[in-house]
């Protein structure tokens, strides 16, 4: 079920607190434009990416200095569009702006965001079902959510393009939102991943074979809770009749070992998904919607951040997360009694960063290959059976203070981003 918050703290800050607050935000705020401001590489990889870096350190260290928030690390982009999507995850605004005090044409990469609360009046329209979403229930979420367009390609990563594009035939949404497991009522605990599929009409997917591919950088949590690692994954989604998640797998490094790969059950490390062909306010005809959930891993020590925003905790924003959200601690074992997550992992999920995190300050810059993209999607070819997945889509993500949902993806010739597969 995706249930969206509709209840939001207010906090009561006199007028001289708030008056001093606005008054540091105001220099923190202008210190981060002035530290911005520059010129940038005009790809989205690369070495000369000084500026956006240099912005993001000109950040950590004003939230630190100046409004005693520690982070644990102050992450390095790799690429354009992740360094514009973390400074604009952290600073809540827009992508677009950071591109545009950057003198980054905003016309090489199309960006979308999606609130936790979608703005459509006091009541949004009900979400009450457990994955597959289907029929109205559908048609409300999707089109109170927006996206950004690919046109699948194969070979290569399928072309990032304009909403208006008539070749676009992929469309992801991503929000987060809470499960129908939740027990509270004020924050995300799931990221939701939407893969609107328009041009596959045939809801005859080849039962038992892998009809699509996930990329999904998941993060474990460490059993002392102080730390994170990366784990990044692939689902593999094999076709049902039931259209579930049932057989698909993830394959990953999930124990942490040295080179050595898993391949679990998606239940096994709490990944949920499914297919439904269906309308959508994209296309009348019935098509392939792929439906992804995954738990969110955000904690007060590896994300402080999303507790103390100076900026999001300043009316009439007003939200930040509460309590800690661990993800999904798997089973104990597996034979022969071997933990999953190994000796030292707790649970696992999905960070909000758009920036893979690291130990201490700063982070070392990035290195080369070049970046893989953080979401990526094989899906059904030929809309038919037994043809290889075609490349549909390939971008990035970063979840706002505020539990906004921001996706990006550059557009050619600007990304030099590659796919895990």
């Amino acid at each position: 079920m995706i249930r969206f918050v509709l209840k939001k703290r207010r906090h009561t800050v006199s007028p001289s607190i708030r008056s001093f607050m606005h008054s540091r935000l105001t220099g923190a705020v202008a210190a981060l434009w002035l530290c911005c401001a520059g010129p940038v590489w005009a790809g989205d990889g690369g070495n000369d990416l000084g500026t956006l870096n240099n912005g993001l350190a000109d950040l950590c260290s004003s939230l630190e200095n100046t409004f005693s928030v520690p982070l644990p690390s102050c992450p390095q982009a790799p690429t354009i569009t992740q360094g514009i999507l973390q400074l604009a995850s952290w600073s809540l605004v827009p992508n677009e702006m950071i591109s545009a005090v950057n003198s980054i044409p905003i016309g090489q990469r199309v960006n979308a965001g999606s609130p936790s609360i979608p703005p459509v009046g006091p009541t949004p329209p009900p979400i009450t079902s457990a994955l597959p979403i289907t029929g109205t229930e559908l048609s409300n979420l999707l089109a109170n959510l927006t996206p950004i367009a690919f046109i699948s390609s194969s070979p290569g990563p399928a072309k990032a393009t304009q909403l208006y594009n008539t070749d676009a035939d992929v469309f992801l949404y991503g929000v987060a939102s809470l499960s129908n497991s939740s027990t509270q009522s004020v924050q995300p605990d799931t990221l939701y991943l939407l893969y609107d599929d328009t041009s596959r009409t045939n809801g005859n997917l080849n039962q038992g074979a892998t009809v699509a591919e996930f990329s999904l950088p998941l993060v474990v949590l460490s059993s002392d809770g102080t730390t994170e690692r990366q784990v990044p994954a692939t689902l593999q989604f094999r076709a049902t009749s039931a259209g579930n998640c049932s057989t698909s797998t993830v394959v990953g490094n999930f124990s942490g070992a040295s080179s050595r790969s898993q391949t679990l059950l998606a239940a096994q490390v709490g990944v949920n998904c499914a297919v439904v062909f269906a309308p959508s306010p994209l296309s009348a005809k019935s098509h392939a919607i792929f439906e992804l959930a995954v738990p969110l891993v955000v904690t007060m020590k590896t994300d402080p951040l999303y507790f103390f925003n100076p900026i999001s905790n300043l009316e009439p924003v007003g939200f930040s997360f509460k309590t800690d959200e661990t993800g999904f601690i798997p089973p104990s074992v597996l034979p022969p009694q071997t933990p999953i997550l190994g000796a030292n992992g707790n649970s696992i999920g999905i960070g909000p960063a758009a920036v893979p995190l690291c130990t201490g300050l700063p982070c070392p810059p990035p290195t080369p290959p070049a970046p893989v993209s953080a979401l990526c999607a094989n899906l059904p070819a030929g809309n038919g059976n037994g043809q290889a997945p075609v490349p549909g889509v390939a971008a990035y993500y970063a979840i706002t203070t505020v539990g906004e949902t921001l996706l990006s993806a550059a557009v050619p010739p600007f990304s030099t981003s590659v796919c895990p597969f």
